[in-house]
């Protein structure tokens, strides 16, 4: 199993070698999912590679972001450097740029990135047949899923560290929906770690805690798991040190069946140089709402530190769990502070001179957000040094020779002709001694041999010797482990088939289905999933539906979902996909991709159709001219019109986290029973007033809530005058004519995200 490592600068790639990963992934400076990262210019990209081929590194560029029409070229030119360079892989989100990578640079390895939300086996098998040889599987993916996905003949690559989305991935709206800027494009502004009011009670009530699964290595390895992830692109070096360090350190020893488990020591380090709200193992552990999220905290909460035991003006005194020193960043219930003063050790009292206007009482809690002495220990972490080993044939007549090899790579360098010793000939010490002084280059000789007889060679050609002999060997390191190149081709053409579908109507329940326009295709996305629901739903439909699938589901649902899909075909005349990940297995009947397969460019409509969908959803993120660009020649493209967008889709449940509750969201039956603490009719408030429903989706498993935005869209008058098709959704609403024709928000129409 590869430890993968986040890399958002070059002085992270060193910390990330430093600390033994197996491989990296970085941004170049455009097109990648965390703008505010450093990433990568070419020169910085190309000198990252080779450092890490150097020393066996594999490294994954990220270009997952959606893509506009008008970057495709760009988005092309990239996907070409990243491969001349000679990256290991490429990590793509949109489907546009997965058909440019696949079909121009064959022989570039494309892993499916999470903002994909592929999350079962069949996503699995949607990546797989797509041509991709890694998925990313979303954050939300229990342990018997990701088990479930493993094994189908493509790796599988985990989150096991660090901060998580709250929504699943590309499925989120909320940071454009409040600002322009754009998860989806690299842009989010994190709205998710503020406050938010629900049912009267404040908190966080989007913020999951940091996951770390460093006691899990064993299950995630045994269930065929291929990467371990460590999130962290807009993180300091040192945390990429000491969070891959410890990974290293325990999968090391998990292989040679020695106490690989972290203890105290290591746990309170990890959670001292980084964690939100306490660490959780997360839905990989079947750790649910309460353990997920944490209402009180959105920052980083370091560690215990010690008690104040005593206050006198601006001077605090604390008995302190953990040694104090100058220059730490500490936490008191009314605000940080940097220390200043002197080293203090465990179980002694520390006499702290308060920053002006911060209060401290007796009895407070006092934390240690940064630790000087960690981030000094991470930065002296040396490179590790590559072990070579050397042998020297000098013989009087011949050509000086130096073979050095690392067991992989070798190479062979040849000097002048040693000549006959007149007083003393060279011997093997003497050689040695000039031979291992690998001095600042990355090697040290683990082993050296000598063939001479009667030869005397100057100390100053036997030192260019080794100097030329090691540098050919940096290139052939760099060489040897680079991937196959392959050749370039030219990108395929875009189709785009037009039949005028119907435009789409989608509701939740029949009794919003009054007054329907005509020609109006209807399909049904159901609150409640189990099948019995499903059943007593069907029969009061007022003739054939569509049915929508949810977003994200377990595979034993999506098999049971198709079942009942097929016992009803005279009464479900297609189905609309949730996510892109559904395609990975046939439907005997029509389908359409949804909204939450969201299109930006006509090359992904083109992937979608020839992958047989009847019909695809532009992404609601375009502006006006986006959406021109994207439906020139009227394709099968339907425009979201009207309509609340779902701006995030919870795994978690308010009601659940309210109630402290963390496990088994499968046999909660709040909302069946109309608990007056249950999330229906509810909604999110922010800090400015603005009101989010939320509505729940009841799946087998448990519910995903989807939270909504604030209100309706409408721009069906000016989607309609420019002769596109059209979509809307009903959701809360219960006046259908008011919704289709009253003016509204108009969305991103004259709003473009970044």
């Amino acid at each position: 199993m590869e430890i993968l490592a986040p890399c958002g600068t070059m002085e992270s790639l060193h910390a990330a070698i430093r600390a033994g990963a197996d491989a990296v992934y970085l941004g170049y400076r455009a097109f990648s999912a965390r703008s505010g990262a450093g990433n990568f210019d070419e020169d910085e990209l190309r000198e990252a590679i080779r450092l890490a081929h150097l020393h066996h590194v594999r490294v994954h560029v990220t270009v997952n972001i959606l893509i506009k029409d008008t970057e495709l070229d760009e988005v092309r030119n990239v996907l070409g450097l990243v491969w001349r360079l000679g990256a290991d892989a490429v990590l793509i989100q949109d489907l546009g740029a997965v058909e440019l990578a696949r079909a121009c640079f064959p022989a570039l390895h494309v892993h499916a990135s999470t903002q994909m939300a592929l999350h079962n086996r069949t996503g699995a098998m949607f990546a797989k047949n797509l041509g991709m040889t890694r998925v990313v599987l979303a954050r939300e993916c229990t342990a018997a899923e990701a088990a479930l996905a493993c094994g189908q003949g493509i790796e599988v690559e985990l989150f096991g560290h660090g901060a998580q989305c709250v929504s699943v991935s590309g499925e989120c709206l909320l940071s454009s929906q409040i600002g322009s800027r754009s998860g989806n494009r690299g842009r989010c502004a994190q709205p998710c770690r503020l406050m938010y009011t629900w049912r009267g009670h404040t908190g966080a009530y989007l913020s999951p805690r940091d996951i770390c699964l460093r006691n899990r290595l064993d299950e995630m390895e045994q269930m065929g798991v291929a990467s371990l992830k460590i999130e962290g692109r807009l993180k300091r070096p040192e945390y990429v040190s000491c969070v891959t360090s410890s990974y290293r350190s325990g999968l090391d020893r998990l292989h040679s069946d020695k106490d690989w488990k972290a203890g105290a020591e290591e746990m309170r380090a990890l959670r001292q140089i980084f964690q939100r709200g306490g660490f959780m193992e997360g839905h990989f552990a079947g750790e649910e709402d309460a353990a997920v999220i944490e209402p009180e905290h959105v920052s980083h909460q370091g560690t215990a530190l010690g008690t104040v035991t005593g206050c006198t003006g601006r001077l605090a005194r604390v008995r302190l769990d953990w040694p104090l020193e100058h220059g730490d960043e500490i936490s008191f219930p009314g605000g940080d502070m940097i220390y200043s003063g002197i080293y203090v050790k465990t179980g002694d009292t520390a006499v702290i001179r308060l920053r002006d206007g911060l209060k401290v009482e007796i009895g407070d809690a006092v934390r240690l957000l940064v630790s000087q002495r960690q981030l000094e220990m991470e930065r002296e972490r040396p490179m590790p040094r590559i072990p070579v080993s050397m042998r020297l044939r000098a013989y009087p007549g011949h050509a000086l020779e130096l073979t050095i090899t690392d067991g992989t790579s070798t190479v062979r360098v040849t000097g002048p002709e040693a000549d006959p010793a007149r007083n003393r000939a060279m011997t093997e010490e003497d050689a040695r001694t000039s031979l291992e002084k690998t001095g600042d280059t990355p090697f040290e000789a683990s082993e050296i041999s000598v063939e001479t007889a009667g030869a005397f060679v100057l100390r100053s050609v036997l030192n260019e010797l080794r100097r030329r002999a090691l540098e050919e060997m940096q290139e052939a390191r760099i060489r040897d482990f680079a991937p196959e190149m392959g050749t370039e081709s030219p990108a395929p053409e875009i189709r785009l088939p037009g039949h005028a579908v119907p435009p789409l109507l989608i509701f939740r329940t029949p009794d919003q289905l009054k007054q329907v326009p005509e020609n109006v295709r209807l399909c049904w996305r159901p609150e409640d999933y189990r099948i019995p629901a499903l059943e007593k739903g069907l029969q009061g439909m007022p003739g054939p539906v569509w049915l929508h699938l949810p977003v994200v589901c377990g595979e034993q649902t999506l098999d049971s979902l198709q079942r009942f899909i097929q016992q009803h075909r005279e009464r479900i005349s297609g189905i609309v996909l949730g996510s892109v990940g559904q395609l990975g297995r046939k439907w005997d009947l029509p389908y359409g991709a949804g909204s939450g397969i969201p299109v930006m460019n006509r090359r992904s409509a083109g992937v979608l159709f020839r992958l047989g969908c009847e019909f695809v959803t532009a992404s609601t993120e375009l502006d006006a001219d986006g959406l021109r660009q994207l439906t020139r020649g009227e394709p099968d493209i339907l425009v979201p019109a009207a309509g609340r967008q779902t701006l995030m889709l919870l795994s978690h449940c308010p009601a659940r986290v309210q109630k402290g509750l963390d496990r088994n969201r499968r046999d909660c039956r709040m909302c069946d029973a109309d608990n007056p603490d249950s999330v229906r009719g509810t909604s999110l408030r922010d800090r400015k007033g603005a009101e989010y429903p939320l509505i729940r989706e009841r799946l087998p498993e448990g519910c995903e809530i989807r939270m909504l935005q604030m209100e309706p869209v409408n721009i069906l008058r000016q989607v309609r005058a420019l002769g596109m098709n059209w979509s809307a959704e009903v959701t809360v609403e219960t006046d259908l004519p008011h919704l289709l024709a009253e003016p509204s928000s108009e969305g991103h129409w004259k709003r473009a995200v970044e």
